[in-house]
């Protein structure tokens, strides 16, 4: 972790706006300034610093705030008072604050008395103490502190965003960022009311997490002060700020409903310029809001709802209570953009707005309940876009995301989803793909296996009994069983406390009086993997089999390591043993029935069952429990299929074959042939042009089909359109005229035409989109030709691209997109590791707390010889990656298996 100094030279250069100060408040020093006056205190040592809970000694009750923030300044001014409630006496309040100056602080008692108090920062992270001159008495009292502070630009707390010659701020406090804005107890279970007051350029815009309640201006002309009105009661990390010459958009509020009896005002927020491309997000926004409402039975909590589009943003989105932040690509010309941005939009928002009931309504009272939030809402968002969007097939989607989690929880490293927080490193690992969508996945088994009804029930009691403050697992587990009438809480700690994935050898017999499935779980691994695969769960399994015409569904939970299921009735056709793919499991099956699953079965198969077959069949590939060239065999059914999931499946297979399997040029030329005998024909249905009345599944599988041909296949006449129309999206070439053409290709093919055109291209054509791209302050476009300009396989514009990280004109949340390419790619993968090895300081010191993710820059790598070279090279360097220990854990074990896998399918390999 890199060390954070206060050091006063660099403060002083600050051009920091001044207020007036509390007054009878002693001046105080920062942790650098010790050789400055000491308050002394007889008594006991503070102790060691509390890098997990605070000590209870004092609680926040509420906040009174005045920020002065002025973007085009490099840092604010802010006076702060914090209503406390000491419960039990002392001379020392820890709390957090990180990279403040602070200017005075005191402790102001009922009486008006002022205890003078000294300000320091004893841990990296912002733990902070307050030593009092004399012992704080038991009862209500009011922390009073008077402070400047920087802009962060890594995009923590609250940053500064430059976009041409305006400038913006804007905060990110999840998860422990609050504290380098104001301090405060920077925890989820300190709910409390927050009373702010902005001082701001007069012709700018500033938005809080209330409406505004009073403006006036400040004396002198230049500066407005805005009364917000006081919030409910929320943790510090949903507190939210923005502020510059923004376009508000407002339109119609939401109108009352059946659930809400008073509308809610909407309004977008975007940079200067770039409101109307909010349109689209407006309009959809409202009835994701009511439908979510119909779910909870309770309307949603805050006054108003903004949504802002943020220019340089970290996250995704971020569900601040009543001011929702977002990436601009999406929230803005979503309705022109292609089909997985307009997916995304109504996805995040829905993900989004459950967090106001998730997260914010009812808040976890810790960390490590994590899963309270975001487990929840990535399960309820999807829950709403399928109700809303059925054309989008989220169940497919929500399947496939599921699965995807399936790979980091094979890991031997891999995060339970309930986690025990023991440091910010476990604080910043909590945010991964365990929490979300595995989390969401186990939610949807429990779902199912309640039953809807019941299980919605059980959500809406948690939500009134816990409303307005916080709750842990086990209240949640409480709810549920009380809603079941029966134990849930049992089996589904289960999947809360061990990680792991669950895999069921599933043996169909049909001896003796009636046939059984016998099902023997254990934990699913790779080959290569150093786990016990002894490790059982309570696991809802639900069997679908068909006898004569009729299809049945069977459920029952298991619990021991062998499980038989009795089936009524003769000999079944076939077995699923994962209906409707609901189940977090893999499964295998002997070949025989798997050969009547596939075989008669197929048809009579739900989608999301034909998924979670082809999801085992890809899992035996990787437990190397099927060979090689029988998978690759076999993968005709799925290519040809009108299911894009199950068509997409052999990609990853293939792709998995060029890069690693195949090791010469005749091997990989083999692989690419094989990607054009199996996608040609899809490709000859859907072409490069929409058909008319085209839906949005088939617009995503084109986009997919023409990427894998193009980078896959080496298909040279897609390549030569590709070319064609990328050439004719810029204008350039014989005739252009130099700007961009929409028209010119589908918008679900911009990225892919352009990455080929770049492959195909010269440094001139290099160069040409590199200035288009500091031309351009489209946040989508500059995505594409960042990937674009990163795929290039010439060594020397390869490290150029790479370059492009520490680039200005490049934003700190498109940092990985031009490195992404060089990284992955066999041609320029070492090269591009060198330069991040050079250039690690550099990185990391742009990055700030998110180069924790900088080991997954090495995660294309497939030898135990790099694994144990990326091992060397970061681990001392771990202390400088927040978060890193665990990514850097998690990484080498991915290379390793990728090694062992390779081993394991060299030799029957059909490449």
């Amino acid at each position: 972790m890199r060390t954070l100094s206060l050091l006063p030279s660099l403060l002083l250069t600050l051009a920091i706006a001044c207020g007036p100060r509390p007054s009878n408040i002693r001046p105080t020093t920062t942790e650098v300034d010790m050789e400055d006056e000491v308050i002394s205190v007889d008594g006991p040592d503070p102790g060691e610093v509390p890098l997990g809970q605070l000590p209870g000694a004092v609680v926040p009750t509420a906040y009174d705030m005045e920020l002065t923030v002025v973007p085009s300044r490099h840092g604010f001014h802010g006076k702060v008072e914090i209503a406390v409630q000491v419960t039990e006496e002392t001379p020392f309040i820890w709390l957090h604050g990180n990279r403040l100056q602070v200017r005075e602080v005191g402790l102001r008692l009922p009486d008006g008395e002022v205890i003078a108090a000294r300000y320091e920062q004893k841990h990296d992270e912002g733990v902070a103490l307050v030593t009092l001159q004399r012992a704080a008495p038991v009862g209500e009292a009011t922390l009073v502190f008077d402070y400047d502070a920087p802009f962060n630009r890594a995009l923590r707390g609250l940053y500064r965003v430059d976009q041409g010659e305006d400038h913006y701020a804007f905060t990110q406090f999840e998860a422990t960022s609050a504290r380098l804005c104001f301090p405060g107890f920077d925890e989820p279970r300190f709910k409390t009311p927050f009373r702010m007051t902005m001082i701001v350029p007069k012709d700018e815009v500033a938005a809080f997490n209330t409406p505004v309640a009073e403006e006036s201006d400040v004396e002198g002309g230049e500066l407005r002060r805005v009364v917000f009105a006081p919030t409910e009661r929320l943790p510090t990390y949903l507190v939210a700020i923005a502020v510059g010459p923004m376009d508000v958009v407002e339109v119609e509020p939401i109108p009352p409903s059946d659930i809400r009896d008073r509308p809610v005002p909407l309004r977008g927020l975007a940079a200067r310029g770039k409101g109307e491309q909010l349109a689209y997000a407006l309009e959809h926004t409202g009835r994701i809001l009511a439908d979510l409402e119909t779910y909870f039975g309770r309307p949603y909590p805050y006054a108003k709802l903004d949504i802002a589009a943020v220019p340089d943003f970290a996250a995704g989105a971020m569900e601040n209570a009543g001011l929702v932040t977002f990436r601009e690509q999406l929230l803005l010309a979503v309705d022109s953009g292609p089909e997985w941005q307009r997916r995304a939009y109504a996805y995040v928002m829905a993900h989004e707005l459950a967090h106001q009931w998730f997260g914010n309504l009812v808040t976890m009272a810790w960390w490590d309940d994590l899963w309270l939030n975001e487990a929840f809402a990535t399960w309820m968002g999807a829950k709403s876009v399928e109700n809303l969007y059925p054309d989008y097939h989220e169940d497919l989607a929500r399947l496939s995301s599921v699965q995807s989690a399936m790979a980091a929880d094979s890991l031997v490293t891999a995060r339970q989803i309930r986690q025990p927080i023991e440091s910010y490193d476990d604080i910043r690992n909590a945010f991964d793909a365990i929490t979300y969508r595995k989390g969401g996945g186990v939610l949807n088994m429990f779902e199912r296996w309640m039953g809807a009804e019941v299980f919605q029930r059980g959500i809406q009691q948690y939500m009134e009994a816990h409303a307005w403050g916080n709750a842990t697992f086990e209240d949640l587990l409480a709810a549920l069983s009380e809603s079941a009438g029966r134990d849930v809480a049992t089996p589904f700690r289960t999947f809360l406390f061990q990680p792991g994935l669950p895999f069921l050898n599933t043996a169909v017999s049909c001896e003796g009086d009636a046939p059984t499935v016998t099902l023997t779980q254990s934990r699913y691994l790779p080959v290569g993997s150093q786990g016990d695969a002894a490790q059982t769960w309570q696991l809802p399994v639900c069997v679908r089999y068909q006898q004569g015409r009729e299809v049945k569904t069977q459920c029952e939970l298991v619990s021991a390591q062998e499980h038989t299921m009795t089936l009524e009735g003769a000999c079944p056709a076939w077995v699923m043993p994962n209906a409707d793919g609901a189940g977090y499991l893999r499964f295998a099956l002997e070949d025989e029935w798997l050969g009547k699953l596939q075989g008669r079965g197929w048809s009579r198969l739900t989608e999301l069952e034909q998924l979670a077959v082809a999801d085992s069949v890809e899992a035996a590939f990787n437990n190397a429990t099927a060979q090689a060239d029988v998978v690759y065999g076999n993968l005709e059914p799925f290519a040809r299929s009108t299911v894009r999931p199950l068509a997409e499946m052999p990609m990853g297979l293939l792709g998995f074959a060029r890069d690693y399997l195949a090791d010469d040029d005749e091997s990989r030329d083999a692989v690419r042939a094989a990607a054009r005998r199996l996608y040609t024909p899809q490709y000859r249905r859907l072409r490069f042009e929409p058909r008319r009345n085209e839906d949005g599944e088939a617009a995503m599988l084109r986009a997919s089909v023409v990427s894998h041909l193009a980078f896959t296949g080496m298909d040279a006449g897609v390549r030569r359109e590709a070319v064609r129309r990328a050439h004719r999206f810029l204008g350039h070439g014989r005739g252009g005229d130099g700007e961009l053409h929409p028209d010119a290709v589908d918008a679900n093919l911009v990225a892919t035409v352009l990455a080929v055109a770049v492959q195909e291209g010269d440094a001139a054509f290099f160069d040409l989109l590199l200035e288009r791209f500091a031309e351009s302050d489209d946040a989508l476009l500059r995505g594409h030709i960042l990937g674009a300009l990163g795929s290039t396989k010439d060594p020397e514009l390869s490290l150029r691209a790479m370059a492009l990280a520490l680039d200005e004109r490049v934003r700190v949340n498109e940092l990985y997109w031009p490195m992404r390419g060089p990284l992955t790619m066999r041609e320029t993968r070492d090269a591009a590791w060198g330069w991040v090895q050079e250039n690690f300081d550099a990185l990391a010191g742009r990055l700030e707390q998110g180069a924790g993710r900088l080991p997954r820059v090495a995660s294309g790598f497939c030898s135990e010889e790099k694994a144990q070279e990326v091992e060397a090279f970061f681990t001392p360097r771990l202390s400088r990656m927040p978060g890193g220990p665990r990514v850097l854990a998690n990484t080498l074990e991915e290379i390793r298996l990728c090694a062992a896998k390779v081993a394991a399918h060299r030799e029957h390999s059909p490449f």
